[in-house]
């Protein structure tokens, strides 16, 4: 039953195909035409993408060191502040056996 149908779905499709193939040279031309502009579209796009990639990276890169050097600072500030303060703790466990 299932290759039947398999069969029957196979042959709509040569079918539909053959109906396609018997289109005129105009018709194959104007699809080609398409195809072509559809996938220089797709082209441009990629390309576009990866130059604008390409100069976002320095942008980032510079704001990301600015932000760390930034960082760096404010915890070279804290330190200095902080001199001499140290802060000592004894830290203790306490079980509960009771469970």
């Amino acid at each position: 039953m299932a290759s039947f149908l398999f069969i029957q779905h196979a042959q709509g499709w040569q079918q539909m195909f053959r109906r396609s193939q018997s289109g005129g040279f105009v018709s194959r031309l104007l699809a080609w035409l398409v195809l072509g502009l559809v996938l220089m579209v797709g082209l441009l796009v990629v390309v576009a993408v990866l130059l604008l990639s390409w100069l976002l990276i320095p942008v980032l890169m510079y704001k990301r060191r600015k932000a760390l050097k930034a960082r760096f600072a404010a915890e070279r500030a804290y330190q200095q502040s902080s001199q001499g303060e140290i802060i000592d703790a004894v830290v203790t466990e306490i079980r509960d056996d009771k469970a």
